[in-house]
């Protein structure tokens, strides 16, 4: 995705199939929108991105990173790859994660992440059941 084609999405606006997001959102956060869009045939998350479409940029050196393995491996379950790429604007990168419906749905969320002591339990959060 080029610059021109991210501010055509921003233009846009949020959607059923587009979502933005401050780069500081919690991961159970994210995670919970990342399951939403992949039982509803998929959709994309623009992180660092004002709910409004102004550009706010992320943070993270590592963002790639920390969704696969802190939001996704920690809190998506099955597990699920979405696709990742990080388009340069004049105020900061956005990351562009698109989520894609898996093969064997439904998709749930986690309260907590893997290997913390006793029973993981689907999040109230989630909206979604197993």
């Amino acid at each position: 995705m080029n610059e021109a084609e991210l501010r055509e999405l921003l233009r846009t606006g949020e959607g059923a199939k587009l979502e933005f997001a401050r780069a500081g959102l919690r991961p159970e956060q994210l995670a919970k929108e990342i399951v939403s869009f992949a039982n509803m045939n998929g959709g994309r998350i623009l992180l660092g991105v004002d709910d409004d479409g102004t550009v706010c940029g992320i943070n993270r050196a590592n963002m790639q990173e920390w969704l696969m393995d802190t939001v996704v491996g920690s809190f998506v379950s099955p597990p699920l790859i979405p696709d990742y790429e990080e388009v340069a604007t004049a105020n900061g990168n956005v990351a562009v994660a698109s989520i894609h419906m898996p093969k064997a749905p439904p998709t749930d969320c986690r309260l907590s992440k893997r290997g913390r002591g006793g029973r993981i339990q689907p999040s109230p959060l989630c909206g979604t059941s197993a």
